[in-house]
């Protein structure tokens, strides 16, 4: 244990315990500027929220409630593997000899829900382009107001609601294409716990991208 832990030591740090702490210093200040960045979106739909409640309403009520229901579940779910790996594969857990395997099936059972989180979503998406919800030249506002000012705000709805989850949902391929790489390096790796480091810093990016979706959800799901 002792070999494995002094082989993930990089220069410049004297410990494994500095090297875990200033990974995870650099992921929270990634983090934070992602808030910032989220942030200014959220402050948009604060405003337009207050200024246009009833197209808002109008809006949500086009959403598909049970299937972002479901998309919550299955995030859920996935930070919770997430959270388990994390715990399993820490220099400080009890060494077991088939770490591997339990850490490699919960990373992919965790890039599977996130693959059918995507999919939920990306179907959502189909369903309202048909139906004329794509803000732009193809919006049909005669389905949603007779008074053109009315139908322009609850375009704005829609208008956050693909920008915002859409954002969302790069975060989320790239999170599926973190945890998916993970599960690869730790599957072939001899020294599973030699990437406690990156796996640590990989979970806190997912339960961030699925903080997010805690917002998300209520705000355009629930409006109603």
């Amino acid at each position: 244990m002792a070999n494995e832990m002094s082989s993930e030591i990089a220069i410049p740090y004297d410990s494994a315990d500095q090297q875990r702490s200033a990974a995870t210093f650099g992921m929270w200040v990634f983090l934070a500027t992602e808030v910032l960045f989220f942030g200014g979106l959220f402050v948009g739909y604060v405003v337009y929220r207050y200024e246009y409640p009833e197209a808002f309403r109008t809006g949500s009520a086009e959403l598909n409630l049970w299937s972002g229901g479901a998309m919550t579940l299955l995030l859920l779910l996935g930070s919770m593997l997430v959270a388990v790996v994390d715990h399993l594969i820490a220099p400080s857990a009890d060494n077991r000899s088939s770490l591997r395997g339990p850490v490699v099936r919960r990373l992919v059972a965790t890039t599977v829900l996130g693959i059918a989180f995507l999919a939920l979503e990306f179907h959502e998406y189909h369903q309202l382009i048909q139906d004329g919800r794509f803000p732009g030249h193809a919006f049909r506002l005669s389905d949603v107001s007779s008074d053109p000012l009315d139908g322009r705000s609850v375009e704005m709805f829609f208008t956050l609601f693909f920008c915002m989850t859409g954002l969302h949902a790069f975060h989320m391929c790239l999170g599926i294409l973190l945890v998916g790489g993970m599960a690869v390096a730790i599957g072939r790796s001899e020294q599973p716990r030699s990437l406690a480091n990156p796996m640590s810093v990989i979970g806190l990016y997912w339960h961030f991208v699925d903080i997010i979706w805690v917002f998300l959800y209520p705000l355009f799901y629930l409006v109603r």
